[in-house]
């Protein structure tokens, strides 16, 4: 039976080896890594330590250990290189042999893995762990029977042996039979309660399926050994997935720092900075990502996207172009593009910026923001007409949509009106077109007033809307709306920064008031006009006529 390197390893870095006895001092951490999968750290620790544990068993462990790292990233020969080390260490140290009869098994030789396995249980006749390190063999090439045989041997010795119940755990798990699987890693559970690696196997089950659960398993391993690093590593993926990004990156924090840790964890890492606004960090992270992966167009992607965050446009702009030119069109995201228009917009591309917002919306019509970008953008280039078409798109879709979006909406309503229509030539004064977008621009303002009566600006704004309308004034359409304005403004004014506003009411009920005939408030008006811009010529000239 014919199985991959891959599958091989990566089945058996958490299945029997895993679960050796005791460690040589000061290996625990090493071989925690290698139980969190951290392979390239689990190497880097071993090799630091190679010259410091003494000669025997406690050599045989680590080089035995060196041997299963690179096993497990495929390095089959450096594997079987340590493997000889640790025999030639500690001739009598049984998991070498498993590990040689392993990969026999992987070559489908499974006439020298038995005679490998022989020699492993020869010396070591009394421990079960030897038998189900040899169960676990079998298991990961699907040879049942056999492991059975070896399971059955471990009984004998002791039938309580968690390693057993976790053992066949696996051969369950392999075969699609989940619930049973996951009573197996509870039964090791309970026969050992500090058997971390039970907890974990049963926490993986459940990573995928039911997160949550996973989690709980994770916290009752936590309570067995707070600093359990392969525990931190899933807590950090399920959270990851999950979205809970703050809890993720806890988890993250206790073992990222360690030399060696997977490119995929720190990739999760740096993206969770970005999600939880921590930019700079999340930066730093993604250097030292593209070191190793230069062309990794997420982290190309998270660059440009953190640099809009810090303001940092110029550079943002330089680095999102990058990830268009180095990235397929089939991993563009709808953000991608909308990044790319906010950053053309910042550096005064807003013609460009339209365009890639424009292909956001394709992508995803239903992100509302994006309409608001287009609007914005539109607003910059002086399009109006455009602008309000886009306003109005983004709210028959969000019918709760922000306060200021509405006031902006009415300002590009009441501009298209006196500015420009779509054909860029001047609306003419009398005209339908015109008169729509005036009453468009008062409705948006009658909304501001609704939603917030105690400013003034909907008010102002109204009267402006209704002066446009009423273009001599005859009728008197702004009054009441300059009106309540001026009562707001005049209330809240100590630091005069409504006196152009007040300025504008002013006038308008000064030449009100002259039209139909009450000079003395018309004068009134014109005063207080003098009284916050004493050389303001119009007033002047109008309480000179007055007289």
């Amino acid at each position: 039976m014919k199985i991959s390197k891959k599958k091989l390893f990566s089945t058996l870095a958490l299945s029997y080896f895993c679960v050796c006895g005791v460690s040589a001092q000061g290996m625990e951490k090493g071989i925690e890594y290698f139980r969190a999968e951290l392979f390239d750290a689990a190497k880097m620790y071993f090799y630091q330590h190679e010259h410091t544990v003494g000669v025997g068993e406690g050599q045989a462990e680590l080089y035995f250990y060196l041997g299963e790292s690179h096993a497990a990233t495929e390095q089959t020969d450096s594997a079987i290189f340590y493997y000889q080390k640790a025999v030639a260490a500690d001739p009598e140290y049984s998991y070498a042999y498993i590990a040689e009869g392993k990969l026999a098994l992987q070559k489908q030789d499974s006439q020298s893995a038995q005679k490998l396995f022989a020699r492993a249980t020869r010396s070591d006749k009394k421990n079960p762990q030897i038998y189900t390190s040899v169960a676990q063999a079998y298991i990961a090439v699907k040879e049942y029977a056999l492991a059975e045989e070896a399971l059955s041997k471990a009984r004998k010795v002791d039938r309580k042996f968690s390693g057993i119940f976790v053992a066949e755990g696996d051969a369950l798990m392999q075969q699609g039979k989940v619930g049973e699987a996951c009573s197996r890693y509870e039964n090791a559970i309970l026969y050992d309660k500090n058997d971390k690696v039970a907890y974990l196997k049963e926490a993986r089950v459940y990573k995928n399926i039911e997160p949550q659960l996973s989690l709980d398993i994770l916290d009752r391993l936590i309570q067995v050994d707070p600093d359990y690093i392969p525990a931190y590593a899933e807590i950090g993926e399920i959270n990851y997935a999950r979205g809970y990004y703050v809890d993720a990156i806890n988890a993250y924090a206790k073992f990222i720092e360690i030399p060696g840790v997977p490119l995929k964890h720190q990739i999760n890492y740096a993206s969770l900075l970005y999600f939880t606004k921590e930019y700079d960090k999340s930066l730093e992270q993604i250097k030292i990502i593209l070191v190793h992966e230069p062309d990794n167009v997420v982290m190309h992607r998270l660059q440009a996207y953190n640099n809009y965050e810090l303001k940092n446009y110029e550079l943002g702009l330089q680095e999102i172009e990058h990830f268009f030119a180095i990235t397929p069109e089939d991993q563009v995201i709808t953000l991608d593009f909308i990044t790319y228009g906010r950053l053309l917009e910042k550096n005064k591309k807003a013609d460009l910026a339209v365009m890639n917002l424009k292909k956001a919306l394709t992508l995803d019509d239903s992100k509302l923001e994006i309409y608001k970008e287009i609007a914005i953008a539109y607003s910059t280039l002086g399009n109006y007409v455009e602008t309000v078409s886009f306003y109005k798109q983004y709210f028959a879709k969000d019918e709760n949509a922000p306060l200021g979006d509405i006031f902006n909406a009415g300002i590009a309503s009441y501009n298209a009106a006196n500015q420009q229509g779509s054909n860029e030539e001047p609306i003419a004064l009398d005209s339908t077109l015109r008169l729509e977008y005036l009453n468009l621009a008062d409705d948006f303002f009658s909304q501001v007033v609704e939603r917030s009566p105690d400013t003034y600006l909907g008010y102002f704004w109204r009267a402006r809307c209704q002066s446009a309308i009423d273009l001599d004034t005859s009728l008197g359409l702004a009054k009441p709306y300059y009106d309540e304005a001026v009562e707001k403004m005049e209330a809240n004014n100590a630091d005069n920064r409504r006196d152009k506003d007040l300025i504008e009411a002013y006038s308008y009920l000064g030449y009100y008031f002259y039209l139909n005939g009450d000079m003395d408030s018309s004068k009134d008006r014109w005063r207080k006009i003098l009284e916050k811009d004493p050389d303001n010529a119009v007033a002047k000239q109008a309480l000179d006529g007055l007289k």
